[in-house]
């Protein structure tokens, strides 16, 4: 379990990457420097926190503790994509690192039952990616 957990959070990192840099038109609606830092699927840290905020029903005080840790990670990956002296194999290590950081990071602020919906999130996200890593191997 654990190395298929790691192989996963690999693939959904690489997911929000490709995602996320092949999206350019995405700067006009926000022009936020940090908008393409590898966010799930293109987002900003606002709409990431706001998609979490609808899914997990968060608190102003959980808004306010998570909306940091996404903006942190956003400027994160973005310094790692950004970095041509990484491989490719070393930029998805820190990328993954960086993304499981912060969902530790965001799983201490929540309530019990919210990490319970937050983990089943994940795993979807995880379901999802890995069913359409096999629709492109398939084409």
């Amino acid at each position: 379990m654990p190395n298929s957990r790691w192989s996963i959070l690999t693939i959904l990192m690489m997911m929000a990457a490709v995602l996320t840099f092949a999206q350019p038109s995405q700067e006009s609606q926000a022009p936020t420097s940090d908008k393409h830092a590898g966010m799930h699927q293109g987002m900003s840290a606002d709409q990431h926190l706001q998609m979490l905020s609808e899914k997990l029903t968060l608190t102003d005080d959980q808004k306010a503790k998570i909306k940091p840790v996404l903006e942190d990670q956003l400027q994160q990956m973005k310094t790692v994509h950004e970095d041509s002296s990484l491989s490719e194999e070393q930029k998805r290590t820190k990328m993954k690192s960086i993304h499981e950081s912060m969902h530790e990071q965001i799983n201490a602020v929540l309530t019990p039952e919210q990490q319970a919906k937050f983990k089943q999130m994940m795993q979807e996200q995880m379901e999802k990616h890995k069913g359409m890593d096999e629709g492109k191997n398939h084409q």
